[in-house]
Formats: C-alpha cells, structure tokens, sequence
C-alpha cells in the first residue's frame, strides 16, 4: 500500500468551488485549518514544513531568516534580520544579492523527523524537508512573469515543472513504496501571475485537476491519495475577496483524499498519513539486493 502525498501549494478552497473543480474533490475533504507565523498570511517553506513534521515552526526551525540558507555567512546573517519581511520584498532583496555576488540561497531544511523518514517512505521537492531547488525555479519564473516573460513561455515552463512532479508520483505507486510525497507550487505561481484574470487561472485549476486524476487513475486497490495545501489565493474575480489584495494569501487552505477521513488542519496530516500507511504497510522485508559488478564499474572508472 502507498500512500500519496500531493502537496499542492495555493490549492484554494474557495477557488476549487468556483471553479467547480471535481478532479480535486475526492471521496472526503474540504477546507482546511492552516497558521500563520512570520507573515500575516501563512508562509509556504514554514507551512509546509509542519504538515511533514507536525511541529510547530518554532520546533521545527523552519521560520524567519531559517527559510533560506546561505553559503556567505554573511548572508545568512543577514537572512534572519530580513525573515520577517515579507514575501515580495524578500524575494526582491534575493534577487538584488544574486545579481551582485553570484551566490543563491537554498530553502532550509530541519533536522526534525518527518513523515518521509518512515521506512520505505520518499519525498521529492518538499519545502523545508528536501531539495527546494524546484520550488526555487518555480519562484524565478514569477519573477520573470513581473519582468515581462510572455505567457507562453511561462505556462511552458510551469507546466512542464508539474509534468515532472506528478510524473514522479505516478512512478512510485508501481514500486513498494508506504508514502511518497511531492510539493507541486503551479497553482501558486499561476494564482500570483492570473489573480486578475479568472479565465487563465481556470485553465491552470483545470490542467492540475487533470493530473490529479491520472494519479488517481492509478491508484491500486490498497493505495490512498492525500491532496493538500498550505493556504489559497485571493483574486479580483472571487466575491468573498473584495477589498483584499489580489495575488496575497488566502487562508483557504483545502485537502481531500481517496479515504473516509481527510485531515482537518494542517498540523494533523502527519498523523493521518502515518495512520493510512500502518494500516497497510508495504511488505518490503523480502526486498533483494543488487549483484552489481563492481570490479567492472571500478575498470570503468564509475567507482574509486
């Protein structure tokens, strides 16, 4: 049994049901509880890292200037002053400090256990947990977006990132796998690039709709699907967000799974999904090793 974790980050509640979108809306699930911390509207490297640990960020260390890590201990001196900006402007000054001395931050990652340190568990591009380096690349093309990149090449890009994403989650369910988990931020980029434009936005809720329900497609009989957020988008065409700045943070946060139970706050998805996982856990004890032939990948110059 696996249990898939799609975190989709800026999946908005309220959006799902303007948009009428059914792709997302599994057996059970709604919206969900998030926080904020640092920002006045929850943060995505903070947020994401407490649905992996279930910690608070003060526990986890994911907050502030711990969000970002720099090689120059200058630098990341200078990141925990700048931690409580934010989002725009920090992303700004990240952007002035690259230009000027070559050097780019990396997303912090805890040292605290997570979900994804359960056996046979995986994770790829998780905020705070593992690689942020696509997160990264995802926030660049926003900011290429504000500097003029045209549509075409932004969707091209955005889209094949999530090709990607979802491509990896649909290989683990033909392996024996207990969790696998992936952040996707699509929707996040779409939102922020589209908040004032409902008909682009749809299309992007529509097209990750899509991928969703290849993944459910190929679920097996055993196996659950997770999806969830960190918090939603407001936009100009969404009545409920009227007087509030478009492209910010919602708090609509949203999860739905394949299972009678879904969590109700994003403090609770650890459990759950170690809950789903235990419940049918993958036998993987009669897993055989490799005969690699290792004198031969030495002769090649493969091993010291």
């Amino acid at each position: 049994m696996t249990v898939v974790v799609l975190a989709l980050d800026a999946l908005d509640a309220g959006l799902v049901d303007h948009f009428d979108l059914d792709a997302v809306r599994l057996e059970s699930g709604g919206e969900i509880e998030t926080f904020a911390n640092t920002q006045a509207v929850p943060y995505t490297p903070e947020v994401w890292a407490t649905v992996a640990t279930g910690l608070e960020p003060a526990e986890h260390g994911i907050t502030g200037g711990g969000t970002s890590e720099w090689a120059n201990p200058a630098l990341d001196l200078a990141s925990t002053v700048t931690g409580r900006l934010d989002e725009s402007t920090r992303g700004t000054l990240g952007k002035l400090v690259r230009s000027r001395t070559g050097t780019r931050e990396r997303i912090g990652e805890t040292d605290r256990e997570s979900m994804f340190d359960a056996d046979d568990a995986v994770v790829h591009n998780w905020p705070g947990v593992h690689d942020g380096q696509p997160l990264q690349r995802a926030w660049d093309l926003m900011n290429a977006v504000a500097e003029g990149m045209p549509r075409s090449e932004f969707e091209r890009e955005l889209f094949g990132l999530c090709a990607q994403q979802f491509g990896w989650a649909h290989e683990m369910l033909v392996h024996p796998v207990s969790i696998a988990g992936v952040h996707v931020h699509t929707l996040d980029a779409a939102g922020h690039a589209y908040a004032d434009d409902e008909d682009a936005l749809g299309r992007a809720y529509e097209r990750v709709g899509e991928f969703v329900q290849e993944i459910v497609a190929a679920l097996g009989a055993d196996d659950d699907l997770l999806v969830v957020s960190d918090h939603g988008m407001r936009t100009e065409f969404y009545p409920p967000d009227a007087g509030e700045k478009p492209a910010s943070h919602s708090w609509r946060a949203y999860a739905s799974s394949t299972a009678e139970t879904s969590p109700k706050s994003v403090y609770d998805v650890r459990r759950w999904v170690e809950e789903r996982a235990a419940s049918g856990a993958s036998a993987s004890d009669d897993d055989e090793g490799i005969d690699m032939p290792t004198e031969r990948l030495r002769e090649l110059g493969y091993l010291d």
